[in-house]
């Protein structure tokens, strides 16, 4: 009973190493980027405003909560492809996060 009270005491007493940057690369079998689509109301001023995520692509890995505390500093075009101004309207926004 005694030697399995020391070697209970060596197991928990053993340090875990720190991680390195190595440890917590992605790895391969995770996808290489992620994507999310972004719904927001463009403002006077190009500025993007009420912004919410309407995909993301993976899920798990919070890409459309990551692109929303972006989309306040994104700022776009007034004119549409088509010559007419976007302010008060809804575009989408497609955000590509490259996972290295």
């Amino acid at each position: 009973m005694i030697a399995s009270l020391a070697l209970a005491a060596a197991v928990v007493a053993t340090p875990v190493p720190a991680k390195t940057a190595s440890d917590m690369l992605v790895p391969a079998s995770q996808p290489r980027e992620a994507v999310a689509l972004l719904n927001c109301l463009v403002k006077s001023d190009g500025r993007l405003t009420a912004c919410t995520v309407q995909d993301e692509t993976p899920s798990e890995l919070g890409v459309g909560q990551a692109a929303l505390s972006m989309a306040s500093q994104f700022q776009v075009d007034l004119l549409g492809p088509d010559g007419k101004s976007r302010a008060g309207s809804y575009i989408q926004v497609p955000v590509r996060i490259r996972i290295r």
